[in-house]
């Protein structure tokens, strides 16, 4: 079901939206806001997650405002950073932008771009360290899961599922090595191992969040080392190539797995017991919000240069899917769809960054 939904949204939105807004009132032929939602690629069901949940923003805004533009930038720093550019080329400052940067290092270059430009925009995920929306007018708020906290969390549900709780031989599946969202989660992880000393560490590669490399990887490590109790992946993607090159040997379900995102694959894998547990990051939260930021900035609701840092820099919730949540798991987010406030921007803070 999941799958379908993902494929109706980059159909729908392929063919483009147009939803009137307040501000656009004044003038019917006005040309309708663009909403830019800048994310890896479309193939990533967490990263649709995103659209939809700008989308969702949009359909609660008087109809003839916005259109949502997808920008995939497939995994490539330069085409994040050149699309936007051609789109704000061509749309001028009538435009906002959702942003997960590809790697760290790019945030910097949008955010002059954008400052350069007028547009308002928010990020999800990737900042280097120093720079912040507090540096910025036009850069309304960053926000992210608690990486940190979600490495830590699935490695010490692996280690207490071991056949002895607390005993055993692991391999780590990291994703971009240059990623915030990695470097939080290995972060995490390494807390966790600090705490569980009979945990050994076989190896420590990089797939790049794809599933298809976490399969070669995968492959290449079940050639190599006979006794594997678990493999922490730091994503969902790569979890699922994981379990793939598991099940081949028919050790899925008896190699322990961990992945983080909570896209339908990997949650459906939590209750057959493929995977042992995955986080949901929720991106209907994160894109319906994170577009809802930039607009109430676009349309004067707020000033970000008069927001406290709290306000502009904040956490959003994950969800542990385990055996035990995945009841209530599915009931609040797949057998129905999540529905949002958008006026209250509080309502997505976790907690502030510190």
């Amino acid at each position: 079901m999941k799958k379908i939904m993902l494929i109706a949204v980059v159909a729908i939105l392929s063919c483009g939206f147009a939803f009137a807004s307040g501000e656009n009132e004044k003038s019917s032929t006005k040309e309708p806001l663009t909403i830019g939602v800048s994310m890896r690629s479309t193939s990533s069901e967490y990263h649709m997650q995103y659209v939809a949940g700008a989308q969702a923003f949009v359909d609660t805004l008087p109809e003839g405002t916005a259109v949502v533009q997808m920008l995939p930038c497939e995994s490539s720093d330069d085409k994040q950073i050149n699309d936007i550019k051609a789109l704000i080329a061509s749309k001028g400052d009538n435009v906002i932008l959702f942003v997960d940067p590809n790697n760290a290092p790019n945030i910097t270059a949008i955010a002059e771009i954008c400052e350069d430009a007028g547009v308002y925009w928010s990020s999800v995920w990737n900042t280097p360290e120093g720079i912040t929306p507090l540096n910025y007018e036009y850069w309304v708020a960053h926000q992210s899961c608690d990486g940190v906290k979600q490495g830590y969390d699935i490695a010490v549900n692996m280690f207490e599922n071991f056949e002895t709780p607390g005993v055993g031989k692991i391999l780590v599946m990291e994703g971009m090595l240059a990623n915030t969202a990695n470097v939080n989660r290995m972060i995490g992880l390494r807390q966790a191992l600090e705490e569980y000393p009979q945990i050994e560490v076989l190896d420590d590669q990089a797939a790049d969040w794809s599933t298809k490399k976490a399969l070669a990887v995968t492959e290449t490590w079940l050639s190599k080392f006979d006794e594997i109790d678990g493999i922490w992946c730091a994503c969902d993607d790569m979890a699922l190539g994981v379990v793939q090159a598991l099940r081949a040997k028919g050790l899925d379900k008896k190699v322990l797995v961990t992945g983080v995102d909570g896209v339908a694959d990997a949650i459906e894998g939590v209750d057959n017991g493929d995977l042992i547990c995955t986080i949901a990051n929720n991106g209907w939260l994160q894109g319906g919000y994170g577009v809802a930021y930039a607009y109430a900035a676009k349309t004067g609701k707020i000033k970000p240069t008069e927001m406290s840092a709290g306000e502009r820099m904040f956490y959003t919730n994950g969800y542990l899917i385990t055996k035990d949540t995945y009841s209530d798991y599915k009931a609040n987010f797949i057998d129905s769809t999540p529905i949002y406030d958008y006026n209250d921007l509080s309502f997505p803070v976790a907690k502030p960054m510190e």
